[in-house]
């Protein structure tokens, strides 16, 4: 869609004037603006005509006009210019993003910062490339199973399996071995996948176990995908749209089911900076609200997401987590040389 420049000048001031007031924008506040150039009645005209086509709302007949998903993603693409940390946000995040010893704790220290920062919920989500090193069955019960899962790189998942009949002592010695054997060097990500071809191949008898055991992981590995949520409840409380109590419910709900963000980023290409607006996620839940993430250059394919309403300030999260980013690159850059030194 190319707009000429007097839409483009008008949509920019709505969706600005809106990202910064929360209030719908009227025509006089533009006349204001460009009181040289437009007259009131051609503003009028023209917001009018953006709204024909989609990318501007009016909420109320009286009200002024607020963008669409397609307004500010036209604004996105095509309008709007990165914005400049301040001295204070640059300071905060030279000083509170430091080494935790670990790349994941220190990625969740640079997601609280991300977070305080904006002022809204921020999300460390990780792809987990550590494989399979050792497999462990333990009988607790004769229903009740416990399947150790442990990792090249030390992770260690213990996970319950219950089972409808119970199994012999030496067949659960014959299911560790080929567990063993199978398993080994399988990356986790993948695990559900390769369990799925064992029990079609030679584990066809476990199926029942192995089936319990890649549901419980393939659980596990969504969940912990989405390994970190930060968010100050205060400052979201100060956001206009969190003033209603439903609203809040709502978010802390999305907050709290991490699948349901999680989900969201899985499908995001991997690229520099990713924004999701409202209903683009195919998700109900998060109609209202944009993913703003970003690949965070890491050994773990870490993505760090902020989570907003609509009317984010795009720009300035945009800018916040390409900052990070390179503090966190210097950081793990100079791990690595210490290492190689």
């Amino acid at each position: 869609m190319n707009l000429d420049e007097r839409k483009r000048k008008i949509l920019s001031t709505v969706v600005e004037n809106y990202i910064e007031s929360a209030e719908p924008v009227a025509s006089k506040i533009i006349a204001e603006k460009y009181e040289r150039e437009f007259s009131s009645a051609t503003i009028r005209n023209e917001m009018k005509q953006l709204e024909e086509i989609g990318l501007l709302e009016q909420p109320h007949v009286s009200a002024g006009r607020i963008p669409s998903t397609m307004g500010y993603r036209y604004y996105i693409d095509n309008l709007m210019k990165e914005n400049i940390l301040t001295m204070m946000d640059i300071d905060y995040i030279n000083n509170n993003i430091v080494s935790f010893g670990n790349v994941e704790a220190t990625l969740e220290n640079a997601v609280a910062v991300i977070s305080k920062i904006l002022k809204l919920p921020a999300v460390l989500h990780t792809k987990n490339k550590d494989t399979i090193e050792n497999v462990k069955i333990l009988k607790v019960s004769e229903r009740i199973l416990l399947i150790i899962l442990m990792s090249k790189g030390g992770t260690v998942k213990d996970v319950i399996v219950k089972i409808t009949d119970a199994v012999p002592e030496d067949s659960l010695e014959e299911l560790d071995k080929m567990l063993n054997k199978s398993l080994k060097g399988t990356f986790l990500e993948d695990l559900p996948d390769v369990l799925s071809s064992a029990i079609s191949n030679q584990l066809h008898k476990f199926s029942d176990i192995l089936e319990a055991l890649a549901l419980s992981i393939n659980y596990e590995i969504k969940e912990n995908k989405t390994s970190a949520v930060k968010t100050d409840m205060i400052e979201l409380l100060e956001i206009p749209e969190f003033s209603d109590t439903n609203r809040v419910k709502e978010l802390l709900n999305i907050l709290s089911t991490k699948q349901i963000i999680g989900e969201v980023i899985e499908k995001i290409e991997d690229k520099d900076i990713s924004i999701v607006i409202g209903n683009e996620s195919k998700d109900i839940l998060l109609k209202d609200y944009s993913i703003i993430s970003l690949d965070m250059e890491t050994t773990t394919n870490a993505k760090v997401a902020v989570l907003g309403p609509k009317r984010t300030d795009y720009s300035k999260a945009i800018s916040t987590l390409k900052y990070v980013n390179n503090k966190l690159k210097n950081i793990f850059s100079k791990e690595e040389d210490n290492i190689d030194g």
